[in-house]
């Protein structure tokens, strides 16, 4: 299975995880928007919706691009083995927010009630994922940055 993932460069992951932090920063946006300004033909939490759906498929996309970055990686000095745990986790978190997000918005829609307008709670878990996504994003950078793993 290593050999597989070697298809793909080992930059891969910061190649692909930069959209999932941006939909999932343009879902929350869009669902603040949907909240606030109700207009009539639903655009904003037509977005929200969307930009949800885009940011599961960014996230397992991002996930995928993790795993196979880090296969690259000949050792992880102790000091970072637990800032890669953490970073994983927050990005797991990410995904399920989302998820979460997008199921609750798309109940909202599937009853009809009212039609196309944004879920308070759905729209929490957005937030709760942008809060995820910016804390796996700064564990990530610190990795990089700071302790220069998969740079050398």
């Amino acid at each position: 299975m290593a050999s597989l993932y070697h298809l793909f460069p080992a930059t891969i992951h910061p190649m692909v995880v930069h959209f999932t932090i941006a939909i999932v920063y343009l879902a929350g946006f869009a669902g603040l928007i949907g909240v606030v300004w109700r207009g009539r033909d639903g655009f904003f939490p037509k977005l929200y919706l969307l930009m949800l759906f885009l940011a599961i498929l960014a996230t397992i996309a991002a996930g995928a691009a993790g795993v196979i970055s880090e296969s690259y990686l000949k050792s992880i000095p102790h000091g970072v083995a637990s800032t890669l745990e953490t970073h994983k986790s927050y990005g797991e978190l990410t995904g399920v927010s989302v998820v979460i997000a997008f199921v609750l918005q798309s109940w909202r829609w599937w009853r009809k009630k009212p039609l196309w307008s944004v879920s308070l709670v759905s729209l929490l878990f957005a937030i709760v994922a942008v809060v995820f996504v910016s804390m796996a994003g700064h564990l990530g950078g610190m990795m990089v940055y700071h302790h220069g793993l998969g740079v050398s």
